[in-house]
């Protein structure tokens, strides 16, 4: 490159850094309203109502400013309607590009969530990134919760699915995760549940299973019990626990702590049925005993005998109900025809046999090797 194309370069990027401009100068910031969560309800009628909770700075207040939680509510016959009712009632403009969460309730989900989606991927202020999740109590009661741990409902929302690596029970999915597999194998999903914890010291919010999504409606709900289970088979376990019976003790309880997961699948078609195979491995940490415990060689073997048989059980059964209901919420569809693109088949789901292999290796039993 000779000296007059570097000059050339050069200039051109001095031009552009003058012609840029940020987003908002301060004097904007102080005239926007930014919305941190943004809760989709219905009426009777099928009418959306817009719940939205928003972040006003305070400049002047204190050296390192303030901030006031504002909340909104808009009705309309369609969702930009109510965005701009909502909007009608505010002084200062509302802006939705620091969105952090997507909230439907129960009932805008069954009533369906294609009626309600197609702004949040339209409009340029509405960003894919926020995650998206089903409530399924009273909105207003969500939208005016006081959490302790942050006055946000939408930033807390994040920070409690971000954190579900500590449970291996919970599902997560962002809106653009969502946007991917809507229109994937049998336009089947779960969608993340929250809910107002009903046994807490103090109001919290809390995952709860998930919304299984088939047709963009709601039709059934994935147990927190049944979540681990899914998560084995979908891939999806990044940490949490195990809990084993005791092998010195059938009416006491071990815990192991998950530390890695890793699941492989196979997929094949003969004799007219689709044979799915999970491979499962799991490498834990033995956790803590219940009454006492004796880490012998063959308690050990006991211990990991029964977690492999739990996991493999959990898959399975899960696995059984929603084949029988004739949802496919493991992707098998997808997985089938991604090998088998030429062979046609309905009800994929139902013709497909699952064979689970799980093994669990307990890398550390801690300082103490019994407990008494």
């Amino acid at each position: 490159m000779n000296k007059y194309k570097k000059i050339l370069i050069i200039v051109l990027i001095i031009m552009n850094c003058f012609s840029m401009t940020s987003c908002f100068s301060y004097r904007d910031i102080n005239k926007v309203l930014f919305i941190t969560a943004l809760i989709i309800d219905v009426d009777n009628m099928g009418n959306p109502i817009l719940y939205a909770e928003a972040f006003k700075g305070i400049r002047g207040v204190a050296p390192q400013g303030m901030d006031e939680r504002i909340l909104f509510k808009g009705t309309g016959k369609t969702i930009f309607e109510a965005v701009r009712n909502m909007n009608a009632t505010s002084s200062y403009k509302l802006n939705y590009t620091q969105n952090k969460a997507i909230i439907f309730t129960q009932k805008a989900a069954e009533f369906g969530l294609d009626n309600f989606i197609d702004i949040l991927d339209r409009d340029q202020e509405f960003l894919i990134r926020p995650y998206i999740a089903i409530y399924l109590g009273d909105p207003e009661k969500l939208i005016k919760l006081n959490i302790i741990q942050d006055k946000y409902i939408g930033l807390f929302v994040v920070q409690l699915i971000e954190n579900i690596g500590a449970s291996s029970r919970a599902v997560k999915l962002s809106l653009n995760e969502f946007y991917n597999q809507r229109n994937m194998g049998d336009k089947s999903n779960v969608i993340t549940i929250i809910d107002i914890t009903k046994d807490s010291l103090e109001p919290k919010l809390q995952i709860n299973g998930g919304a299984v999504i088939k047709n963009d409606k709601m039709v059934s709900i994935l147990s927190i019990f049944e979540g681990q289970g899914f998560n084995f088979l979908m891939n999806s376990i990044s940490g949490g626990t195990l809990e084993i019976t005791n092998p010195c003790d059938i009416n006491k309880f071990v815990t192991l702590e998950i530390k890695k997961s890793k699941t492989k699948t196979e997929i094949s078609y003969y004799d007219n049925v689709i044979h799915l195979k999970k491979k499962i491995k799991v490498k834990v940490d033995f956790g803590e005993a219940q009454k006492s415990i004796l880490l012998t060689k063959e308690n050990i073997s006991k211990i990991k005998n029964k977690s492999e048989e739990n996991i493999v059980k959990a898959c399975n059964n899960v696995f059984e109900k929603y084949k029988e209901m004739g949802i496919d919420i493991f992707d098998v569809s997808e997985e089938f025809y991604r090998k088998y693109p030429k062979i046609k088949i309905k009800d994929i789901i139902k013709k497909t046999e699952l064979k689970v292999e799980a093994e669990v290796e307990i890398m550390n039993t801690g300082d103490a090797n019994n407990f008494q």
